[in-house]
């Protein structure tokens, strides 16, 4: 999960300062948001990954021969 944190934090062994990214689990992402200690990090959008994976796949018809 990226995050932008909004305080400071100890994390991974160093500070992370306001405004800096950071990635984490899950699970310790939504208390950190939860805390108000960051923020979701929305510059990149997974909704917006998902569904250009999402396009359909272009398959060419394959005929049996007889």
């Amino acid at each position: 999960m990226k995050l932008i944190a909004l305080k400071p934090i100890y994390f991974g062994g160093t500070v992370v300062t306001e405004g800096l990214p950071l990635e984490t689990l899950e699970q310790h992402g939504r208390e950190l948001i939860k805390k108000g200690y960051a923020m979701l990090d929305e510059s990149e959008n997974p909704a917006e990954k998902e569904q250009q994976q999402e396009q359909p796949e272009v398959k060419a018809d394959k005929k049996a021969k007889k």
